[in-house]
Order: structure tokens, then sequence, then C-alpha cells
């Protein structure tokens, strides 16, 4: 069978929109905004004698180095806000008074979001008080809110895409949504913490897992819709996983 310049076109622009789309997540990544350090924040006593505040944090393999200044300016809010880098464990403070003495805090340990407190009169630096009964409830919470948007995200975006390939009925594309979602969200933290101790790239693991989840849903697909082209159950499993990771990951990165 002759191949004509028509059909010939269309193939390649289908080859070009899948490379793109292929590329998209990692693209995503490597372009948007790097994710912030998390925020702490300092609260203060009493500013009225304070000049200005030393903020320094330990590096691994143990010393201390300033990380920012704040001048009085910043501290007569009675609050002062810094990015403390992911690998910093320790915090303490050098307060400059308006009398020239420096009074240097002991270090104590920030590796939780909570926020701190200083009193100035005892030259106390302290993690302030947490949610004693709350905090485990609070914290589910957070896990489930988190993991229903990761959910409901990547349903959605794979919902939309099933719409022109008309794959129905659309309710096996959000099983099958759910059931990799879920495996994803449990192998892949596991992973991202080996990888991140021994210091690699996590985009390829993510990248190997993604292309075990198209295989996955390809064949699920392939049991499910007998009639539909083998060709394009593939295409939509392809598209409809890059999309979904790619705009997860713009997003979450503009997010954090």
């Amino acid at each position: 069978m002759l191949t004509t310049p028509k059909s010939l076109c269309r193939g390649c622009l289908l080859l070009a929109v899948l490379v793109l789309l292929c590329l998209m997540p990692g693209s995503a990544r490597a372009n948007a905004p790097s994710p912030k350090s998390p925020w702490r924040t300092i609260i203060l006593s009493d500013t009225r004698e304070v000049e200005s505040i030393a903020v320094y944090v330990d590096k691994a393999e143990g010393s201390f180095y300033l990380l920012q200044t704040f001048a009085s300016e910043h501290t007569k809010k009675q609050e002062i806000r810094f990015q403390k880098p992911d690998d910093a464990k320790c915090i303490y403070i050098a307060v400059t008074m308006k009398d020239g003495t420096i009074r240097t805090s002991d270090p104590v340990e920030s590796v939780t979001r909570r926020d701190l407190k200083y009193d100035v009169k005892s030259n106390t630096l302290k993690v302030k008080a947490d949610l004693g009964l709350l905090y485990v409830p609070l914290f589910l919470l957070e896990v489930v809110v988190s993991s229903a948007f990761l959910l409901g995200f990547t349903a959605l975006v794979e919902f939309l895409v099933a719409l022109p390939f008309k794959l129905k009925p659309y309710k096996y594309v959000i099983l099958i949504n759910i059931v990799t979602n879920v495996a994803m969200n449990l192998i892949l933290p596991a992973l991202r913490t080996n990888i991140s101790i021994r210091g690699y790239n996590d985009l390829w693991i993510v990248a190997l897992l993604e292309a075990a989840v198209v295989l996955v849903e390809y064949l699920f697909y392939v049991k499910k819709y007998k009639d539909y082209p083998k060709g394009k159950l593939l295409l939509f499993s392809i598209i409809a996983n890059a999309l979904s990771w790619g705009l997860y990951e713009l997003v979450l990165s503009f997010v954090l």
C-alpha cells in the first residue's frame, strides 16, 4: 500500500506531538521555579531594645553559618521570617542590642514546620508549643487532602483526554487511574527518600515509574475496550499520563 503525502504529514505530526508530550514532564520540572525551602517564623517577645538579629543555621558537617540578618525595621513587627535550608537541622540567633551588646541564643532543633519563639529578656530561643493531641489528626488531614488533590487532578486530566477518544464507559479510565495513583503514592515516597539519601536525581526514576503506569493502564484498556484499536489505546495512555504528570508537576512547582 502506497503512502500518500497527506498521510505521511499526519504521521510526522503525530510523532512530533508524542515526542513533545513525552518531554513535557521533564521540561515542566526543569524550567519551572524550584520548590522553595520551608519558611520559618521566629516570634519575638519584645524588640524595643533590639538593633538587629542574625540567624545562623548548621551545615551537614555540624558547623554553623550566617543565613540572614534582620535590621530594626524588620524586627519592629515582633516576628521575622526566613527560608530554612532543607538540610539544616539546628538554628540559633545572635541579637545585637541598641547598647551594643550581643546576645547569642543556644542552638535549637528545628526539623518540624513549627514556629520558634525568642524571649529577649531571658535570651531563650525555643520551638513554639505544638498542637498536642490535635497534631496527629491535623497531620493526617493534611495527608488526606494533598492525596485527594493529586488523585482528583490526575483523574480529571485523564478523563478530559478520554473525551475526544470516546473511551466509553469512562468509569474504567477513572478506576485504573485511582489504582495506579494510589500505587505511585505508596512506592514513590520510599524511592525518593532512598534516592535523596544517595544524592541521585529522582527524575529518571519517576519517568520509569510513569512508563510502568502507562503499560499497566494500556493492558487494562486492552482488556476492557476490546473493540477499540490497540494503537489508539496505547496513544491515549501515553498522552493522558504525560499530560497529567507534566501539568501536575508544573502546578506543584508554582504552589510550593
